[in-house]
């Protein structure tokens, strides 16, 4: 009997689906942390890569490692972000198939100490680029019929940081528009997702904290320690590789369990 619309392999397999042979992938941001290393796992997995970062020479050496090519590019920008996709589709052809969206800086301030530029700044930075995508890039991906976005997003967008707070709109303003992304590009083959990053070691804007800050985030942290980025690497593999095939409008933390501890003291005798 002929297989049905829904037949599947009877025996999947599973580290192929992990391959990205053939493949190649945008990537915004490409510095030595979370980029960098999303970058290495693209092309160690078979992938090909368009290093994209505002420092020109960060990207040419992450290119170099992963034997990808550099741009340089505001991403903030609309022409610059549309040259960067000119050029994927350029290097790629139909073997376009995703973008991973690692730019976002914070800068700490109270609300009530915002001015009109520290918010324009803020969200340029963490908002703004994200839905240029929706405009010059992912639809890209649309009209080839396949393709993973992977945004990646931060704790501080879920839960809330001590002087993070426009900061923290904008990455859950991020979380939510990956949903809006997975609804409205899904049924033209696009998947995408958030990774809801925690305290992650050797990126963003503290690369080398103080050792007693990085103690204090351990000591409550369920695994006792802080991330690195090659943990995020990791989970933009898997989103990017067939393994997540059925993945689609996620929002996965990557923060060692911290973000389903409660800060609160028990009341409860036992536990005090």
């Amino acid at each position: 009997m002929a297989p049905g619309p829904y037949a599947r392999e009877a025996r999947p397999d599973y580290p192929g689906r992990l391959r990205l042979d053939g493949r190649g992938y945008v990537v915004l941001g490409t510095g030595d942390g979370i980029g960098g290393a999303v970058c290495d796992a693209i092309a160690q997995a078979g992938g090909r890569v368009l290093c994209a970062d505002l420092d020109g020479e960060r990207a040419e050496k992450t290119a170099a490692r992963c034997g990808g090519e550099a741009m340089t590019a505001d991403v903030t920008d609309r022409e610059q972000l549309t040259a960067v996709f000119d050029r994927a589709e350029e290097l790629f052809g139909e073997g376009f198939h995703g973008i991973v969206d690692v730019v976002g800086v914070s800068f700490a301030e109270p609300l009530a100490d915002g001015t009109e530029e520290s918010m324009r700044r803020q969200f340029d930075l963490v908002l703004r680029h994200p839905l240029l995508l929706t405009q010059v890039a992912i639809p890209r991906l649309a009209a080839l019929g396949h393709g993973s976005v992977v945004f990646v997003g931060s704790l501080a967008g879920a839960a809330n940081t001590p002087r993070l707070g426009l900061y923290g709109t904008a990455k859950a303003a991020v979380h939510h528009l990956a949903t809006a992304c997975a609804q409205e590009f899904g049924p033209y083959g696009v998947r995408t997702n958030a990774v809801v990053a925690g305290r992650i070691l050797g990126s963003g804007g503290t690369p080398n904290p103080p050792a007693e800050a990085v103690r204090a985030v351990e000591a409550v942290v369920p695994q006792r320690r802080c991330g690195f980025p090659d943990d995020i690497a990791s989970v933009v593999l898997f989103l990017l590789s067939d393994l997540a095939g059925y993945v689609n409008g996620a929002e996965i933390p990557v923060d060692g369990g911290i973000g389903v501890v409660s800060p609160l003291p028990s009341t409860h005798p036992a536990n005090r």
